[in-house]
């Protein structure tokens, strides 16, 4: 799965391509932090190890500090995965359809996963306000737990708001199913996943080069009726 919101060449236009570079940069930021997270939880591990093996000085509250920053690295990103279509999906349905019966099954797709995230909106903020108004707190060293709780349905509320763009993209593309592909995820066959990868390590120049077995190529031509 990728996302492409555009082409080579100038941006496209539109409300929706507009807001969907706006929000972008709300997902990167978002994404930004988890990674900060993580690098911290590797940081504070490795401290926690020395301080331990060497001076026999243990972080206070280790455990407490791992189990609040997970909740950071674990829902930040959420929505910048599923807007580069990373989620765990099943594809081997999904990419025998083609134009107007693809972007249908996925408007389909994205409503159901727009109506479980609003459920699990409310039900996440009902477990944050239960946690503020008890007070309640981690077993060592009594970290208040709310704000761990409290970034749970803001993640899915962003979340929420990436699946309503993806919606109206496939609508968008459902009815006119030739027009751009703006602000959702699309199927990628394996060769082109492997380019991208490719070029994710070594460059556009090296995957531009990459050489792919013909006989797959014949045989995916082939199964998809003979359309690039």
């Amino acid at each position: 799965m990728n996302t492409q919101i555009a082409s080579s060449g100038p941006p496209p236009k539109g409300a929706l391509a507009a807001f969907d570079r706006l929000f972008s940069r709300f997902e990167n930021i978002l994404n930004a932090f988890s990674a900060i997270a993580i690098f911290g939880v590797m940081l504070l591990g490795v401290t926690q190890v020395f301080g331990r093996k060497f001076f026999s000085l243990p972080i206070p509250g280790y455990i407490d500090f791992i189990e609040q920053s997970m909740v950071v690295f674990a829902f930040f990103g959420i929505a910048y995965c599923q807007r580069l279509g990373g989620h765990v999906r099943m594809d081997l349905f999904m990419a025998k359809f083609r134009g107007r019966m693809l972007y249908f099954f996925e408007a389909f797709a994205t409503i159901v996963g727009l109506f479980v995230i609003t459920i699990l909106i409310e039900n996440s903020w009902l477990h944050f306000m239960r946690a503020y108004e008890f007070g309640d707190s981690t077993m060592d060293i009594g970290l208040p737990i709310w704000p761990a709780k409290l970034i749970i349905p803001l993640s899915f509320c962003v979340l929420w708001v990436r699946f309503a763009v993806q919606t109206v993209g496939f609508i968008r593309l459902f009815i006119f199913p030739y027009a751009q592909i703006i602000a959702v995820p699309v199927i990628e066959d394996v060769e082109e996943q492997a380019r991208h990868e490719i070029a994710d390590a070594l460059g556009e120049e090296a995957a531009a080069k990459a050489q792919f077995d013909e006989n797959y190529r014949r045989k995916n031509k082939k199964t998809s009726g003979g359309v690039e």
